[in-house]
């Protein structure tokens, strides 16, 4: 079984939102910056937290049903963040990306429970996966969100 810990942490450290500001606008930017590297750092904290092997099914299960209540965490601590106008939607996208990768882990907790030892190899793979696209995602917000911080 993949060790869904070590999985967990690095698809959300590309998620680990350290971004700096550099314009005009540098005091509202450093404190937008802060705040998100705080969820981000929180959300990281928070996932390292988890088992580092998979264990048995119900092992599994709420291993997932950790990421998605850390993951759920953080997307509402960010929909709390006012973000810099030039800089919104990117964050808005963020925070669809963490609601997605929350309801992935969510069915994937699911599926383990209700598929017991047989599915759950199949199912981390797959949430593993789908958490690695997301992940992708968010880190091409962040370096978008950056390119525009720094202009």
């Amino acid at each position: 079984m993949p060790r869904l810990r070590h999985a967990a942490i690095a698809l959300l450290a590309v998620a680990a939102l350290g971004l700096v500001a550099c314009d005009e606008d540098t005091a509202e930017n450093n404190e937008y910056v802060d705040e998100v590297n705080a969820v981000s750092s929180d959300l990281l904290a928070s996932v390292s937290s988890l088992p580092a092997s998979g264990g048995k099914p119900g092992q599994v299960s709420r291993a997932l049903d950790q990421v998605a209540s850390q993951v759920g965490t953080a997307a509402t601590d960010l929909t709390e963040i006012d973000p810099p106008e030039d800089v919104a939607t990117l964050h808005d996208h963020i925070v669809t990306d963490l609601q997605t990768l929350e309801d992935e882990a969510t069915k994937a907790a699911g599926e383990v429970k209700s598929g017991g030892a047989a599915a759950a190899l199949g199912v981390v793979g797959r949430f593993v996966a789908e958490a690695n696209r997301i992940g992708a995602e968010i880190d091409s917000s962040i370096t978008e969100i950056n390119s525009v911080l720094q202009d």
